[in-house]
């Protein structure tokens, strides 16, 4: 005879109470995610001004302006690249500084009303020995 060990999974529910958020943490993953955000909006914005500008539609969209009596209209690309990486960065910035707010005001609420009640469901390995007889075969 021999043991052989099974495994089962056991599946138990468990409250936890979260009470409060750390505000350093918040600011260094709202930064993080903010600025990798910015730089797929800047590259997604120059790729679609490559588009149009490849396809016409700049052109287009200028002699449409011009149609309404300006006597010249044009795109400056690169003055609208700087000017959208400057707005992109302070957005950035400002959204990183409402996420920091966000946890603080969490925390002060959280200490009034007690925290957050969340139920989460905790995985247990559990080893079972099982005997084998070998010599019926």
């Amino acid at each position: 005879m021999s043991t052989a060990s099974t495994r089962q999974t056991r599946v138990r529910r468990v409250t936890r109470v979260i009470r409060d958020v750390d505000p350093w943490s918040i600011f260094k993953i709202g930064l993080v995610l903010n600025l990798v955000l910015y730089l797929v909006v800047l590259i997604a914005s120059v790729l679609l001004w490559s588009v149009a500008s490849a396809t016409g539609t700049v052109d287009n969209i200028e002699r449409f302006m011009e149609s309404f009596g300006w006597e010249s209209f044009r795109f400056n690309g690169w003055q609208l690249f700087r000017s959208l990486s400057v707005l992109g960065l302070m957005i950035a910035v400002l959204l990183t500084g409402i996420w920091v707010l966000g946890a603080t005001v969490f925390n002060l609420i959280a200490d009034l009303v007690g925290g957050v009640q969340v139920t989460v469901l905790e995985q247990e390995v559990v080893a079972n020995s099982v005997e084998v007889d070998h010599t019926r075969q």
